[in-house]
């Protein structure tokens, strides 16, 4: 038990790093999940768009036929 009293600053020193460490990674790891999330986001809206765009010309093509 002497030995842990007699090298408690330095292991609250080693905790105090590894703390820092472990939250440096976990902030990280989460600012890359939301860019990654964000990226899907955005390609998904353009994919929307993209048909979106598309729609409506294959809608005016198939009732001008009909009118026919």
């Amino acid at each position: 038990m002497n030995f842990l009293t007699a090298y408690n600053s330095t292991f609250q020193v080693i905790a105090a790093f590894m703390i820092f460490i472990v939250g440096y990674l976990a902030l990280f790891l989460s600012i890359m999940i939301c860019l990654l999330l964000a990226h899907f986001v955005l390609e998904g809206s353009r994919m929307a768009r993209t048909h979106l765009m598309i729609l409506p010309l294959k809608v005016v093509q198939v009732s001008f036929l009909a009118r026919k």
